[in-house]
């Protein structure tokens, strides 16, 4: 009944409450003794306090309680004010005094979570769309415009903090001319991560019967890429795109490919990373987030052998940037993959 009843102050909004009130919460299996018991005990703990002037009842209870406040709130207050020591600083948890315990517990998964991102990339430097932000907070595409999370973000006053733009960057690529006078209607694609391996390819692009070399710009390209018939003025029902991805080897390209493929279907360049793996890798990427069920679909892509390689460098903290392979064994791997062959 005390609980029940500390819980029912809590989400008072006036400061004053009576007993009549108070009385509405308990249950029809409880004694008006039993009430009378719980109400005295907040009494003596000072949870609430008479108005003597507005006088008691038969059984000496108050007609009229003030709530003090800091005591009712004061669990949810310190465990606000424990978790504000320990995430990131550009995380503000203020705004939650004013919320109910309930609330507080609610959000706090998601807040932890977000922690998690920021303590181990920081807040970015780069713009991104809504969905490619959510993915990369919680892994939940969705999150921040069709669930709670822009409220949570602006109630823990990091919205404006995480570059969340509306629109999303033109795609960046190189285009192949004899593709584009064909006749064909199935384009093939390739997008890279970093800039060292786009120039280390593009010039093996004509050699190919890709139709572009993407640049893909880390999770810039979850929204660039929804332009890419727009931009090569192709009509979406009469041409056909495959699109292939190559990022780094670590867990965060391994969530970029994840996501690319749920939101536009898009492969796995199997090939590059199958021959990284056959070098000695680098460490220094333990502090990334890890996604169990990407990293799941990614191995499915790999034969068992290579399964188990990539699962002990990730267990290690290692990791295989693109840059490992040297320009002359991207443009091998490109030229013999079947996939893009002319």
């Amino acid at each position: 009944m005390k609980n029940k009843l500390i819980s029912f102050l809590e989400k008072a909004k006036k400061s004053t409450i009576t007993l009549s009130q108070l009385e509405s919460v308990a249950d029809a299996s409880e004694t008006y003794e039993e009430f009378a018991t719980a109400v005295f005990n907040l009494l003596d703990e000072e949870y609430i306090k008479a108005i003597k002037s507005h006088g008691t009842n038969w059984k000496g209870l108050p007609i009229t309680f003030r709530i003090q406040k800091g005591k009712v709130k004061q669990s949810l207050i310190d465990s606000i004010q424990q978790h504000q020591f320990q995430v990131h600083p550009a995380i503000q948890l203020q705004a939650y005094y004013s919320s109910s315990e309930k609330k507080w517990y609610e959000d706090l998964k998601w807040i932890k979570k977000i922690d998690q991102y920021l303590k181990a990339h920081d807040l970015p430097i780069a713009d991104a769309n809504s969905s490619e932000r959510s993915y990369q907070l919680v892994k939940d595409e969705k999150w921040i415009d069709e669930k709670e999370g822009k409220a949570i973000l602006e109630k823990i006053q990091l919205f404006e903090k995480l570059k969340v733009v509306k629109t999303p960057d033109p795609l960046m690529y190189a285009l192949n001319p004899k593709r584009m006078i064909s006749n064909q209607n199935l384009h093939k694609h390739l997008i890279v991560e970093n800039k060292a391996t786009y120039y280390g390819l593009i010039g093996t692009l004509a050699t190919t019967c890709c139709t572009t070399l993407i640049y893909g710009a880390g999770w810039k390209i979850s929204s660039s890429l929804s332009q890419l018939s727009q931009q090569l003025g192709y009509k979406d029902e009469e041409n056909q795109h495959e699109v292939y991805y190559f990022g780094d080897l670590d867990h965060e390209g391994i969530s970029i490919y994840h996501h690319l493929h749920e939101k536009y279907h898009v492969k796995l360049a199997t090939e590059f990373y199958s021959t990284l793996i056959k070098k000695p890798f680098y460490k220094g990427k333990e502090t990334q987030t890890s996604n169990e069920v990407a990293i799941q679909h990614f191995l499915q892509n790999f034969t068992t052998k290579e399964q188990e390689m990539i699962i002990d460098l990730l267990n290690e903290g290692g990791y295989y940037p693109q840059e490992a392979l040297a320009k002359e064994e991207l443009e091998t791997i490109w030229r013999n993959v079947t996939w893009a062959q002319v």
